[in-house]
C-alpha cells in the first residue's frame, strides 16, 4: 500500500486511472502492481538523480534495494523453508523506503 501513496507523491499528475487500477487489481495481482508503481518510482527517481548529483547515490542504493527486494521476494515464495529470506526481504524493502525520503525532500 505505501506503493500509491509513494507514486501518489512523486507524480505530478497523479493519473487515477492508475490509482483505480492498482485498486482493482491488487487483491488479484499484488506483485504486478508492486512492480508497475516499483517502476514508475524508479524512472521519477533516475530522472530526479540527472537533475541532482546529489541524488545519485541514494538511486543507487534504491535501485539495487528494489532489485535485492525482488528477488528475495520471489525466493521467499519459491523456497518458504529457507531461513532468513523473508527477514532479507524485509529489511531490502526498508532501505528502499529510507532511500525515497531523498526522493521526496
Amino acid at each position: 500500500m505505501e506503493q500509491f501513496c509513494l507514486t501518489g507523491a512523486i507524480k505530478k499528475e497523479n493519473p487515477k486511472l492508475l490509482m483505480a487500477a492498482s485498486a482493482l487489481a491488487l487483491p488479484i495481482k499484488p506483485l504486478m502492481v508492486t512492480a508497475v508503481h516499483t517502476g514508475i518510482m524508479e524512472v521519477a527517481f533516475a530522472k530526479r538523480a540527472n537533475e541532482n548529483p546529489d541524488l545519485r547515490m541514494a538511486h543507487n542504493v534504491h535501485t539495487a534495494s528494489s532489485l535485492l527486494g525482488g528477488s528475495l521476494f520471489l525466493a521467499d515464495s519459491l523456497f518458504p523453508e529457507a531461513p532468513f529470506v523473508h527477514a532479507g526481504w524485509h529489511l531490502a524493502a526498508a532501505m528502499g523506503v529510507l532511500t525515497c525520503n531523498k526522493l521526496l525532500e
